[in-house]
């Protein structure tokens, strides 16, 4: 293993679901130099439990190829999330908010449509790697707190999206998020993001704190937290956070043409 792949291992878990969060992988990235900067993003990426995967389609691809091929995977994937869910909602003199935003594939792919694009996610190294992998002139990738805190002025978006974001995180902080989100919201603006309702095999929280096994312990400690939410508790947060009621789909009556896991899970739509 080389010194980039050993520092990207040590990288992938600092503290609680902030994969590739320690501040220093920044500053690594940015100290190199820049025929160095793709590859050394891609490394760190490969060691993160969120973006990329072995499957049987890549498991015979050496390294290089395998990073290289889950790049373009993540880039085409968001390209037709942008084409199918998001393109018709915005408008040229738009600013909008990738919430969560993590390597910046989404916003690289909704930035042609729109005037601006504030991309956060809670991890200072997956932000270096967006700002490698997917920069453009009017995308400002920016960190949020974990908390759910978001470091852009009242009233300033017109649009939010957030995918395989939410079922990452938990009541409290979903709550203080959906706030966060009515703040930064203009009158009007819309909220669209991916949801996991009544999914089959999923646990709630409670469920998940509740697990005392070994597996439970191990699973909430070290491994990536995914939490089921009734339709009804995602429509009473939403609306006690100062929202319209919401609109839940399943993602693949909506007619898109893309294969992801997200198409049998939901879409969650609503307005301030």
């Amino acid at each position: 293993m080389s010194p980039i792949s050993r520092l990207a291992a040590i990288a992938s878990g600092a503290g609680s679901q902030n994969f590739l969060g320690y501040r220093w992988i920044g500053g690594l990235l940015s100290a190199m130099p820049t025929a160095w900067k793709r590859g050394a993003a891609l490394r760190c990426l490969s060691m993160s439990p969120h973006y990329f995967f072995r499957t049987p389609a890549n498991e015979a691809l050496n390294g290089l190829l395998f990073r290289e091929a889950e790049f373009k995977r993540n880039s085409t994937c968001r390209e037709s999330i942008v084409r199918d869910l998001i393109r018709h909602r915005v408008r040229a003199n738009f600013t909008i908010l990738d919430f969560g935003c993590g390597p910046g594939f989404l916003a690289r792919a909704a930035s042609p449509f729109v005037a601006r694009v504030q991309a956060c996610d809670i991890s200072p190294g997956v932000l270096a790697c967006a700002r490698i992998l997917n920069a453009a002139p009017n995308i400002d990738y920016v960190q949020a707190r974990e908390d759910g805190g978001i470091p852009i002025p009242d009233s300033s978006v017109d649009l939010i999206y957030s995918f395989a974001v939410i079922q990452h995180i938990g009541e409290g902080v979903f709550q203080a998020v959906l706030r966060e989100w009515r703040r930064v919201l203009r009158p009007n603006g819309t909220v669209v993001c991916h949801i996991v309702v009544d999914g089959v095999g999923w646990r709630s929280e409670r469920q998940w704190r509740d697990d005392k096994s070994l597996r439970g312990l191990l699973k909430w400690r070290f491994g990536m937290h995914c939490f089921n939410r009734t339709p009804e508790q995602v429509c009473s947060q939403v609306v006690a956070a100062g929202f319209n009621p919401p609109e839940l789909t399943l993602i693949r009556d909506l007619e898109v043409h893309f294969e992801d896991d997200i198409v049998s899970q939901h879409l969650c739509t609503f307005r301030k």
